[in-house]
């Protein structure tokens, strides 16, 4: 198809993408979910697709406009076990045949399932979910509150129902809050806890009526928050981590081994500060390893692999083997009994790596200029799956044998609407400031003209500790978008980012606004005079998250910029220290107690200088924001009013700080409308 026949990215064009992800493979059959839009209900949908090795075509393996995600085989290769939302009822297991057949539910958890992994001899699934004490006892003794039959008694089933409806309105009318740990990202917990389960396994075809034989075990201590565990080798254990104290105050985690049968329960240790994850049992059952953040080197360390020797309970010691890589290392599985394979974001790229555990000795095994997402490792280290995104497609699967030596391309889910459509190409560039070296890029439409002078869009990255590059997948379509409306879309990484080294990563430590600030605007300066075609009088600039934060302060700092957009941004510390449902992590990043720093960092905030702003800005954020509460914007917007500047404020009914990532698909088109359209009238 020639160029001039091809079309623009548009906002719309959103309902029309497709993304691979959560691949399982056994070997010699890969299943991964689909993601897509549906256009009739507003709603996200996912089924499965199996590839078979040696067939040229993968295949559709679950069907309905429901979302299967999450699939995982059984270590025998038997059984399939995934998340859906088929019940209605929040994701819950279901678990098949991996030779087809119908998806037995085992789960009916009040609230969805959050994650799970099998057991060894594939006879039981871990799990963990939110539950208030009331929804804990009718988990544990379903005769507790027997349900009418609909069929014998309708009129008490009906009465039944609405009864346990208005139960749960009243419930929380009014909303007694008596944790400071109460809401996360859209929701209250209401009195709920991250408990863990494990869930027998039945046997297919043995019994018709399968669900009413699933007994599920509590196996932790309700009033705790727990993260997903894993068993030991034998499978009569669960080794999980949970917070010791109150997670709104503090971080630590301690790790502790719970008999499934006697559910009794044994602290081993006290370990780490932040969030554990990837909890693995070594293949020999040996060690335990996991992710995560020693206390001592605070909120911008790299995440790191430790090892837990299971067979020294008493030493209560880990090992940290990523001590040497100076690098974060995530999603950490096993290969063998000597080795993990991780992803790493480093230099603008993400791939696989393998670490040996005795010489902590670190390799990579795929490598690429490209962003690999989530990946899964074979028992018999035959097979790595694998999604990728790339700057020209957002999302696909991958799989190459144990090496990483033969790659093949399972999917091409979006081949047709990429061929009939310019997509942005890339240009990459370095620049130094005070000795060190940062890393930048320029998006611009396909076709462009050199001859012809493109408007800038400055783009930011949240975090501050994320990382960006032209495959990031999460901006893939919005980048696409406005450069097809004729700009050129820059960004860069500054000080404060991942995949640069912990010093580089840690200089934001305290200092959110000045030193990246800085960065930031040389990357921009050092991308106008590599790049000719770039319009030094138009320039527009906006950023999500940390980046609102930065694109806020950005504009009220000084006034090369004709348009700006700040969403879901942090613009003050004071309201927002005390309500986001990570305080202490706000309070790692500056170093202690908001109201003892207050007078120290209050020159940090981006709403001191509103009186200085002279671009005219849109502020877009989400009512049910809990990560970063809307009271923020509102300050902003309003001291925006009083003063006599240009702004404007957008708010999104239902939606929380994942709006641009996973929001209704309806909002998402909306937004990067209004985004586009705000630049067009101010920096046309």
């Amino acid at each position: 198809m020639s160029n001039n026949s091809s079309k623009i990215v548009t906002s719309e064009d959103y309902v029309k993408l497709k993304f691979p992800n959560s691949p399982t493979t056994d070997g010699i059959k890969c299943i991964f979910s689909i993601r897509k839009i549906n256009e009739e209900t507003n709603q996200y949908q996912g089924a499965l697709y199996m590839k078979i090795l040696g067939e040229k075509d993968y295949f559709q393996f679950t069907s309905g406009t429901h979302f299967d995600t999450a699939p995982k085989f059984s270590p025998s290769g038997e059984y399939l076990a995934f998340l859906s939302s088929r019940s209605g009822k929040g994701m819950q297991i279901y678990v098949m045949p991996t030779n087809g057949g119908e998806a037995l539910k085992i789960t009916n958890f009040p609230q969805k399932v959050i994650e799970f992994t099998w057991s060894h001899d594939s006879k039981y699934i871990h799990l963990t979910s939110h539950v208030n004490k009331e929804e804990l006892e009718e988990l544990l003794d379903p005769k507790k509150e027997k349900i009418p039959s609909y069929v014998l008694k309708p009129i008490e089933f009906s009465g039944y129902k609405s009864q346990k409806k208005e139960q749960e309105k009243m419930r929380t009318d009014p909303r007694v809050i008596t944790e400071a740990y109460c809401r996360e990202l859209t929701f209250y917990l209401d009195g709920r806890f991250i408990q863990p389960f494990v869930v027998p396994v039945p046997d297919f075809g043995i019994n018709e009526n399968q669900e009413e034989k699933s007994e599920i075990v509590h196996i932790g201590e309700f009033g705790y928050h727990y993260k997903l565990g894993t068993f030991n080798a034998d499978d009569r254990f669960v080794y999980l981590f949970r917070y010791s104290e109150d997670p709104s105050i503090s971080l630590t985690q301690e790790l502790i081994k719970v008999s499934i049968s006697e559910k009794t329960s044994k602290i081993l240790t006290e370990a780490f500060a932040r969030w554990i994850e990837s909890v693995n049992l070594s293949p020999d059952g040996k060690y335990l390893s996991f992710e995560g953040m020693r206390k001592e080197n605070g909120i911008y360390d790299n995440t790191q692999i430790f090892l837990f020797d299971i067979e020294n309970e008493k030493d209560s010691s880990f090992v940290c083997i990523t001590k040497n890589y100076d690098r974060s290392a995530n999603q950490s599985k096993w290969f063998d009994e000597e080795s993990l394979l991780f992803l790493s974001p480093s230099d603008g790229r993400t791939n696989i790596h393998k670490i040996n555990i005795n010489t902590h000795e670190v390799c990579t095994i795929i490598d690429g200029d490209r962003n690999i997402i989530d990946f899964a490792v074979s028992p018999n280290k035959n097979r790595i799956a694998y999604s990728v995104s790339h700057v020209s497609f957002p999302s696909d699967m991958f799989w190459s044998d144990g090496e990483g030596k033969t790659e093949e391309r399972i999917t091409e889910v979006n081949r047709k609407y990429l061929e009939n459509h310019n997509i942005a190409k890339s240009e990459s560039y370095y620049f130094e400031r005070e000795g060190k070296q940062f890393q930048g890029w320029v998006l611009i439409p396909k076709n462009h003209d050199p001859n012809i002078k493109l408007p800038v869009v400055l783009e930011i990255h949240g975090g501050p500790s994320a990382m960006w590059s032209p495959h990031e997948i999460t901006m893939w379509h919005e980048w696409n978008a406005i450069v097809n409306q004729g700009y050129a879309v820059v960004f860069c990484n500054p000080r404060g980012s991942d995949g640069y080294g912990k010093k580089f990563r840690s200089a934001a430590n305290a200092n959110w606004g000045y030193l990246p600030a800085a960065d930031i605007m040389q990357g921009l300066d050092t991308a106008l005079e590599k790049y000719s075609y770039l319009d030094k009088d138009r320039i527009a600039v906006t950023g999500g998250s940390y980046g609102g934060y930065m694109t806020a302060w950005l504009v009220t700092q000084n006034d090369r910029f004709k348009a700006a957009i700040s969403q879901r941004g942090v613009y003050e510390f004071m309201n927002f220290g005390m309500t986001t449902d990570i305080a202490i992590w706000f309070e790692y990043q500056y170093n202690g107690e908001i109201l003892n720093r207050y007078s120290e960092i209050l020159n940090d905030q981006p709403l001191v200088h509103v009186k200085n702003m002279k671009t005219p800005l849109l502020i877009i954020h989400s009512e049910n924001d809990f990560r970063v509460p809307i009271g923020g914007a509102e300050q902003l917007f309003w001291l925006g009013k009083r003063y006599g500047k240009v702004i404007e404020l957008v708010r999104y009914p239902r939606e929380g700080h994942e709006l641009s990532r996973s929001g209704e698909p309806r909002h998402i088109i909306d937004r990067i409308n209004r985004i586009i359209n705000w630049i067009k009238k101010y920096n046309p």
